[in-house]
């Protein structure tokens, strides 16, 4: 009677529970199973030959404990013995991975046409010997089992040898693949970094320029009011100087504008602002530009109110980019035309110019910072910044900007576009009237600056308009010196040594409780952070160094327009 598996011993039941092993065992040796030792020897003395160790075993489940141990070349298995048969042992070794494919002859005194000798073939047998055995049979048969596991051993040796050769040529290859990877990438970064330097020296080389063209007036008129210091200022000197220093200002604002930007701290001050007064102020800002060049201007506009909400002092800083490039690349006595208008929610302003155009390849990266290709031979033509800044300040409006040219000579047209502010932001926010104060009183001022030149110019300025003013230089004299005199208005450097302006204005509100002198911060940071921490500290307004006179009037007064 078969045995049931759950009478198997509990390694043989646990070997059955367990994962599958997933790869075929190969032994050399053979199994032979068969309860009657008779027939053990029989087959020992038959198969003896081969020179292969014969293991024996002389019931199915001994036959299974062997499999535990080792595998196997070949199982012979008597099908006729008590408990678990041959069918039923075949069928457990059949179960395990490693066994599947272990070659099975079935010894058996059954005919051939019995049916159970169908279902050993079903339970995987390879072979049937019929009692009584024939050891030339046995032999023959068991010998080609053998040799056929030994080239199927050879094969899988091969076959392991070609996988383990694909590998490393795959390896190779890719380590081939990956080190012309990395060189070509090596390659472009060392271009991109030679075309940074070259970018970087020729930037230099332009700014050193852009800086020593207004410097030099300004020192040849310096020269000129030494000859003769007591002679009034010349208004053709006066109007120099003025102009020099505003180029100097805004090269500089062109830079700290950049700096912003690549750190992601330009933020825009916006209000409804009328496209048409974004133009008028922007054409009459660049008109000393135009006229010095002889150009004619033409200007058209859309007729009904186009209200944006957009930064003005920037969008004038674009529109006023655009036309100096109109002024700075059209030949004397050129035509600059400019229109503005709306058109599908947007506002659009075009500048156009008949002068030296723009080059097809330098069209697609004419806004790109820091390109050059249109700066004279002489390094006049600009730092490369204007329109990488007018494109950046577009597009944080939300706006789009294009360059159009037919080629070189044949002028250009820059476009831009922003929406315009809803109607119902306009109806509930229309802009007011921007309007100048009217002079004041005079007022007694301090003005504290460890920049001596630049501490006695602010302090001149302000005599000059009636204001009562007294210097320091650093910190601790001015906190003495504004709780001593109580003056009405306060000018702060933030930048002082021992102690800097925001410390000075905490002092002070700490110390003066009874009254509130105005304090302002006169300070070369500019940025929004910068104005924040003035307002916390006590300040109650801030201008941003170089300031022009008129600016820091206004701030006296607590005007709306002193930042």
């Amino acid at each position: 009677m078969p045995m049931s598996t759950s009478n198997l011993p509990p390694e043989l039941r646990d070997e059955e529970a367990s994962e599958t092993d997933a790869l075929i065992s190969y032994g050399r040796d053979i199994l032979v199973v068969d309860d009657n030792q008779a027939n053990l020897v029989a087959v020992e003395a038959a198969l003896s030959s081969l020179g292969r160790k014969l293991v024996f075993a002389h019931s199915g489940v001994e036959a299974l404990g062997k499999l535990l141990e080792q595998d196997f070349a070949l199982i012979i298995l008597d099908v006729a013995m008590p408990g678990m048969d041959g069918f039923e042992t075949a069928k457990l070794v059949r179960s395990r991975d490693k066994n599947r494919a272990t070659p099975i002859i079935f010894v058996t005194g059954l005919s051939w046409q019995d049916d159970a000798v169908i279902r050993g073939y079903e339970l995987g047998a390879f072979d049937f010997l019929m009692k009584p055995i024939r050891p030339e049979v046995l032999r023959a048969k068991a010998s080609v089992f053998v040799q056929l596991q030994e080239r199927t051993i050879e094969l899988k040796a091969k076959a392991d040898e070609l996988r383990e050769a694909q590998a490393r040529a795959h390896e190779r290859e890719l380590l081939a693949q990956r080190r012309r990877f990395e060189s070509e990438v090596m390659e472009r970064q060392m271009a991109q970094l030679a075309e940074t330097d070259r970018r970087k020296d020729e930037f230099l080389a332009i700014l050193a320029h852009e800086l020593r063209n207004p410097l030099q007036p300004l020192q040849t008129a310096v020269e000129v009011l030494e000859h003769d210091p007591d002679k009034p200022v010349p208004p053709r000197i006066r109007g120099i100087v003025q102009r020099q220093v505003h180029h100097i200002t805004r090269l500089v604002d062109d830079l700290l504008d950049v700096a912003r930007f690549t750190a992601g701290k330009l933020e825009l001050r916006r209000a409804l602002v009328k496209l048409g007064d974004i133009v008028d102020e922007s054409v009459t800002a660049c008109k000393g530009a135009i006229d010095a060049r002889k150009h004619t201007i033409d200007v058209v506009g859309g007729g009904d109110a186009v209200v944006v909400n957009g930064d003005a002092v920037r969008l004038i800083q674009v529109v006023c980019n655009l036309l100096n490039n109109a002024a700075k690349y059209t030949d004397p006595g050129g035509k600059i035309s400019v229109r503005w208008g709306s058109t599908g929610g947007r506002g659009f302003i075009t500048v156009t110019d008949n002068g030296k155009g723009i080059p097809a390849d330098v069209l697609p990266r004419i806004f790109d910072m820091f390109v050059q290709e249109r700066v004279r031979s002489s390094g006049a033509g600009g730092l490369g910044l204007g329109l990488g800044l007018v494109k950046r300040l577009v597009e944080l409006h939300g706006g789009t900007v294009r360059a159009d040219s037919a080629g070189p000579d044949r002028g250009s047209m820059f476009s831009l576009e922003i929406p315009l502010a809803s109607e119902a932001l306009v109806e509930s926010n229309l802009p007011a009237a921007a309007t100048v104060p009217a002079q004041k009183k005079s007022l007694r001022a301090v003005v504290c600056d460890d920049a001596a030149d630049l501490r006695e110019l602010v302090a001149d300025l302000l005599r000059l308009r009636g204001h009562d003013v007294t210097v320091v230089e650093d910190g601790p004299s001015a906190v003495k010196m504004i709780c001593l005199e109580r003056p009405d208005v306060a000018l702060i450097d933030i930048g002082l040594p021992d102690m800097d302006g925001y410390e000075v204005a905490r002092q002070i509100r700490l110390a003066v409780t009874d009254y509130k002198p105005r304090l302002i911060a006169m300070t070369g940071y500019g940025q929004a952070s910068d104005r924040a921490s003035a307002f916390e500290a006590g300040f109650d307004a801030h201008i941003t160094k170089p300031a022009s006179a008129d600016k820091i009037l206004r701030a006296l007064y607590g005007s709306p327009e002193e930042a």
